[in-house]
């Protein structure tokens, strides 16, 4: 460890391997809740940060963090599953967009899942929203697979497969170490790239920094066959979000089955979709609330900025889930689904099925 943080102060490059070893002694320190988790933490990601983290650094991260797993998912689904999250540390505080855009993917003919945690930088986390929607985010391995085999989706805790993550969002939570937690955009970007808890393929990953193509790299690396890697802006590029974006210009970062990457722009326009209102999308106080407003979309009686930007980011599943070509195929797709109520079905449906195991449910 002395010498990767003597290369890391002289801003050198670490290798994999040594980026692996710095990896697996952060990961232990912090399933083993000890004193100097947070120094390490901190010191390690804070350089890489300073740095920038180069293309070995964060595939030695994921290597380590995938040794960290407790479960490998094996669904006897032969078609295309695809996952979706971000970063987090957007500019603007937006309602939950992947998770309901997940669902709505689903109805709209994808096997899309989300895995994620309870707030670490938002206002409402992923779990936060996906339980007060009524869906059960603490199935066992087994259940998720039947749930995923079953209904096509599933809004699971990671905090359940990796043994550090918990203690991670506790130091994050803390008021001495929350606003400089935050700075460490290298955890989010290892984080962003690593945490594969379902074992897939195909993602789509928001980033809130101009890094798509350096994540998209990764994720090839890292044995990812298809991706998109984007960064939304918003009425100015002052406004960032990790999430494909009605607001404006979209930086659009495509890994292909043959292992190229393409970066392009995309705007609403090219969809068809109205350009949309920032202060539409703003992020509700409570967890509830925001479920509330998820509740409105998924229902089809909202069909503000909200409902777009849900279905953009849905459209984006669905492309890569190969149910169509391309993102205006998608959003069309994603709007009927809703229209027809189907995507409300296939909420009730989620959470008929996962509180049927109720015996961790909080």
């Amino acid at each position: 460890m002395d010498k990767i943080f003597g290369k890391l102060i002289h801003r050198e490059n670490l290798t994999q391997q040594e980026a692996q070893t710095a990896a697996d002694k952060i990961f232990t320190v912090l399933t083993n809740n000890e004193p100097d988790s947070l120094a390490l933490t901190t010191a390690f990601f804070g350089a890489l940060t300073i740095k920038k983290p180069s293309i070995d650094e964060l595939v030695g991260t994921a290597k380590a963090m995938e040794k960290t797993k407790t479960v490998d998912f094996h669904f006897k689904i032969d078609k295309p599953i695809v996952t979706a999250g971000g970063t987090g540390g957007d500019t603007l505080h937006t309602i939950n967009i992947t998770t309901p855009a997940i669902i709505t993917a689903a109805a709209a003919g994808a096997y899309a899942v989300k895995s994620g945690s309870k707030s670490f930088s938002s206002k409402t986390g992923c779990i936060d929203v996906a339980e007060a929607l009524g869906i059960n985010t603490h199935l066992s391995p087994n259940k998720v697979e039947k749930c995923v085999e079953k209904n096509g989706t599933v809004i699971w805790s990671s905090e359940d497969i990796y043994p550090w993550m918990s203690s991670l969002i506790k130091l994050g939570q803390k008021p001495s170490t929350k606003q400089f937690l935050h700075l460490l955009y290298s955890l989010r970007l290892v984080i962003a790239t690593a945490l594969n808890p379902f074992s897939l393929k195909r993602q789509v990953r928001g980033v809130s920094k101009p890094f798509t193509e350096l994540t998209t790299k990764v994720l090839g690396a890292c044995g990812y066959e298809r991706a998109f890697v984007v960064l939304g802006y918003g009425e100015t590029e002052s406004i960032r979000i990790d999430e494909f974006s009605t607001l404006g210009r979209n930086v659009v970062s495509e890994l292909k089955t043959n292992g190229d990457i393409e970066t392009f722009d995309v705007y609403p326009e090219d969809i068809g979709i109205k350009t949309g209102k920032s202060t539409e999308i703003i992020a509700r106080e409570s967890h509830m609330e925001n479920a509330e407003v998820i509740k409105r979309v998924l229902a089809g009686k909202d069909k503000s900025s909200r409902r777009d930007i849900i279905l953009l980011n849905a459209a984006a599943v669905l492309v890569l889930s190969d149910v169509c070509q391309d993102l205006h195929d998608g959003f069309e797709l994603a709007k009927q689904a809703i229209d027809d109520g189907h995507v409300l079905t296939k909420l009730e449906q989620l959470k008929h099925f996962s509180r049927k195991n109720v015996r961790h449910f909080c």
